[in-house]
């Protein structure tokens, strides 16, 4: 694809950094970053992103279910302002080891 006619031109095979200004080579032209996949357009993101954040839950999930989780009284739980729902201060937490 770096070398392809249809998408460089005529010049493919030759090195034309002129190929990137405007008409009167004052400007850089604007080109989409789409057009060329060999720059890697678009966000760029880890193949294994959804399945390692589905690993992790499931084994948070897998140690959790050993703990009986206590809230610690006399907490102030006050939610803090923000576009993300969080709280103001820590949550304090007992864990005991559940009996099974």
């Amino acid at each position: 694809m770096g070398r392809m006619e249809g998408v460089w031109g005529k010049d493919c095979l030759e090195y034309n950094p002129d190929r990137w200004l405007s008409e009167d080579g004052k400007k850089l032209r604007y080109v989409p970053s789409h057009k060329f996949l060999s720059f890697s357009s678009g966000a760029r993101l880890c193949l294994g992103k959804d399945i390692s954040f589905m690993q992790m839950n499931t084994i948070v999930a897998a140690m959790v279910w050993n703990f009986d989780v206590e809230v610690v009284e006399g907490q102030k739980v006050q939610p803090k302002m923000s576009c993300v729902l969080q709280m103001k201060s820590r949550l304090m937490v007992k864990l005991k080891k559940r009996v099974m």
